[in-house]
């Protein structure tokens, strides 16, 4: 049975009794009243905001009029009182006719360059109205259904080919996008859907390690064939931080490099055509290449895709190598020992971004919740939270661009972002109350979203900082 929990029109219960549909209505007290047309005019403009044609948006325009004039109405306020602070307002801050748009606005004693461009933010927007129209109404879905998940993801190509060339230069038809508009991206499609980001962050991460790539001939190769023929690439170089023996060993050979031992983690199986394997040398250096998944046989053996407590349909599988040659031609790089571990200091806030959009996920759903249950309670956590995680996001893209933020404090961030997500995905949880528990609930599915990003791209001190962050004192 289906379920709703909104204010509705007079006639609606006349209609329905015409249909033979069965129902339940209440009448709420004034304040209640108040409360429910406010959060019917969100409704509303959520509505003009995803029309396409001019007469469906006539029709949504009119129900925001009348949702207007039944709140004026209930708060005892005129049109002559509105026309009078819009004439007052128009003068002073002027209308919209210029078609002006604010792209930031800058703290000019800060100094902080926190400029998206025009290409970035129009890039933005548009995969945004996607994801909202054809991903977050399947999010649920796209989370255990692989096939699903390939077809959206294609999709995605299909509408803007640079959603999936971000990071590469514009030689390779790419956008070439600032780290502060990658990681406002990323912050923007994990909003959505957990395995739609996880999936297509894998593939953003090994173009970009194409594209810094000198072997010109593979980066023409591969490059060039971004989406063609669905060609879309992943990684499995994660084992290259562990401390230990190395889980892949690579050896000298004449005709390239030998490759050996065990791939704990690589996604896309089945999605991606190929993904960058990471080996160590027996001097230590760390040496990347690509591997087609396709072509299986005795020197690449990949198991089944994990049963994994979230984001299974991005087909995470494991590998194991047996005297697999790597051809010269396909060696993306050679880099010093302990390069993986450098990069990950430098980049410690990659990974915080998803808890920031994760975040905004549970907003989402708590907001709703608050529309059924109008309790005070959840109002003041919402706006708390909500309050908390815009201000952590300031925080976290301005030290995108301050050079003069240590290690130490992107890494205080990183272990706030990842404890955001987890309380906002809590709450959540609670303000759904039992229905929670189902595990097609939205609820359900950004709390396993939450551990994920708890541990992805997982280093050391995160770990320790992390821990510790649970049991120190606030």
């Amino acid at each position: 049975m289906s379920k709703y929990s909104k204010l509705i029109r007079d006639n609606i219960p006349d209609l329905l009794d015409k249909n033979n549909l069965s129902y339940k209505v209440k009448i709420l007290n004034h304040d209640q009243y108040k409360q429910g047309l406010k959060w019917k005019l969100i409704e509303e403009a959520g509505e003009v905001f995803t029309t396409d044609n001019k007469e469906d948006l006539i029709e949504e325009i009119a129900d925001v009029y009348e949702v207007i004039e039944a709140i004026l109405e209930a708060n005892n306020i005129t049109s002559d009182d509105v026309n009078l602070v819009k004439e007052k307002k128009a003068k002073l801050k002027g209308k919209f006719r210029k078609k002006l748009q604010l792209l930031n606005l800058i703290n000019s004693e800060e100094k902080k360059d926190l400029n998206l461009s025009i290409k970035e933010l129009e890039t933005i927007d548009k995969a945004e109205v996607f994801l909202q129209k054809k991903v977050l109404p399947q999010a649920n879905i796209l989370d255990k259904d692989s096939q699903l998940l390939k077809t959206h993801f294609y999709d995605f190509n299909r509408i803007d080919s640079s959603f999936l060339r971000l990071k590469i230069d514009t030689k390779w038809q790419g956008l070439a996008m600032s780290n502060l508009g990658f990681y406002s991206w990323q912050i923007m499609i994990a909003k959505y859907s957990g395995a739609f980001a996880f999936l297509q962050t894998q593939h953003q991460s090994a173009i970009a390690f194409l594209n810094s790539s000198d072997n010109e001939i593979l980066k023409e190769k591969y490059l060039t064939q971004i989406g063609k023929e669905n060609y879309f690439y992943g990684v499995g170089f994660s084992h290259l931080r562990r401390k230990e023996k190395p889980l892949v060993s690579a050896t000298v050979t004449e005709k390239g490099y030998e490759l050996n031992g065990f791939i704990p983690w690589i996604t896309g199986y089945d999605i991606f055509s190929h993904f960058i394997i990471g080996a160590t040398l027996p001097d230590g250096q760390e040496l990347y290449g690509i591997i087609p998944f396709q072509n299986q046989n005795s020197y690449l053996e990949l198991s089944q895709p994990l049963q994994l407590c979230a984001m299974t349909s991005t087909n995470t599988v494991t590998g194991k190598l047996n005297n697999y040659l790597l051809r010269k031609e396909d060696i993306v790089t050679i880099k010093p020992r302990n390069n993986i571990h450098l990069k990950d200091q430098e980049n410690i806030l990659h990974h915080g971004f998803f808890p920031l959009g994760c975040t905004f996920a549970s907003l989402r759903i708590i907001e709703e919740n608050l529309v059924k249950l109008d309790y005070q309670e959840i109002k003041e956590t919402y706006f708390e939270l909500k309050n908390q995680v815009e201000n952590l996001q300031e925080k976290m893209l301005t030290a995108m661009v301050d050079k003069n933020v240590s290690f130490a404090e992107k890494l205080k961030l990183r272990v706030e972002a990842i404890n955001l997500a987890h309380k906002s995905a809590i709450a959540s949880i609670i303000t759904s109350k039992g229905t929670a528990n189902i595990d097609s609930h939205p609820a359900n599915r950004v709390y396993r979203e939450a551990l994920v990003y708890s541990v992805s791209g997982q280093t050391l001190p995160l770990l320790k900082d992390s821990c510790y962050s649970l049991i120190k004192d606030n």
